[in-house]
């Protein structure tokens, strides 16, 4: 018990030390990183039970070759806008989806990852996912291979699957609607999207690793808590939600999520009877809002005020995603 308690006691104060390290990384990539330092500090755990005697010569060891870790990684992440995908052994004309690894309440945590994977399911478009904590081209996730190009951003992925497989799913909008739909998309990706990203990684950092899979060990949870919370709530305060108070914040979602449910209103899909690209970004982040956030301000105001919203999530998963409970891990 002596010797657990004392490296409870260093790994937090190592990894208070690490979240310098890490300022540069990206919320999800700390998460991708960490995962590799459990397995060392776990095996460094028994390792000391076994000679406490040797404790400080250990944990400064095991300091100075984690912080060496950290830095090559950290600079591992910065360089990876220039990474270079392999593609040798993919199949001629099939999208290839690079994305985070699926996670427990349905196939990803990610709403972009989602938004993609539904795009391709939306279109029938030859596709296979690939789990995946590594960065593709502009430090962004999820990205995708498709005969030998790689594309990185979601709004580029769709960009390119619409012109690639000749989908002209907005023919039928007119410049009003087209106009609507942008605006819709950009509102939820840029400023709902900052309100979830507070509420998961500041407000309700204990819940996130239930989305994880395998479950983290303590060490994991240790480092989310005190190398990734902090460094994502720096990010949304660089953006600016996070210099709201909670609130605020939970005043600026509500008013985003009344605003979608007012476009909805009763049709099939966001502007019409027929789905448009912007469907598959509207669905993406409700769904994560409603099925994997309970509990959360936005998950209590959809499932009790928005029932067109409730309606239309389970409208498109039931038609493009009624694997929904099977592909989560």
């Amino acid at each position: 018990p002596n010797i657990v308690s004392k490296l409870r006691f260093f790994t937090i104060a190592l990894t208070s030390v690490l979240g310098t390290s890490f300022r540069v990384v990206s919320s999800l990539h700390v998460v991708a990183i960490t995962s590799t330092y459990s397995v060392l500090i776990r095996t460094v755990r028994r390792v000391l039970r076994k000679m406490e005697s040797w404790l400080p010569l250990a944990v400064g060891g095991g300091a100075v070759a984690l912080l060496a870790g950290a830095y090559a990684l950290v600079r591992g992440m910065r360089n990876s806008k220039t990474n270079v995908v392999n593609t040798d052994g993919h199949e001629k004309d099939v999208v290839y989806l690079f994305q985070f690894p699926r996670c427990v309440r349905g196939p990803n945590a990610s709403p972009f990852c989602i938004k993609i994977e539904m795009f391709l399911r939306m279109h029938n478009i030859p596709h296979k996912v690939v789990g995946t904590r590594r960065n593709g081209p502009k430090n962004k996730m999820p990205y995708i291979a498709y005969n030998g190009q790689v594309i990185s951003d979601s709004d580029f992925v769709v960009e390119f699957l619409m012109k690639e497989f000749d989908i002209d799913c907005d023919k039928s909008l007119d410049a009003a609607q087209r106009g609507i739909g942008h605006a819709t998309a950009q509102m939820i990706e840029e400023n709902l999207y900052w309100s979830l990203v507070h509420y998961r990684w500041v407000q309700a950092i204990d819940q996130l690793p239930e989305l994880l899979s395998p479950k983290p060990s303590f060490i994991f949870r240790l480092l989310i808590r005190y190398v990734a919370s902090p460094g994502v709530a720096k990010q949304c305060h660089a953006q600016g939600m996070g210099r709201h108070s909670v609130a605020e914040i939970n005043h600026i979602a509500e008013a985003d999520m009344r605003s979608v449910a007012g476009i909805l209103g009763d049709k099939p899909f966001l502007l019409g009877d027929t789905p448009t690209s912007h469907d598959a970004t509207v669905f993406a982040f409700f769904s994560v809002l409603l099925y994997q956030m309970e509990g959360s301000p936005a998950h209590t105001l959809i499932t009790t005020e928005l029932p067109n919203i409730v309606n239309y999530c389970q409208r498109m998963r039931d038609r493009w995603f009624a694997d929904w409970e099977d592909v989560g891990a």
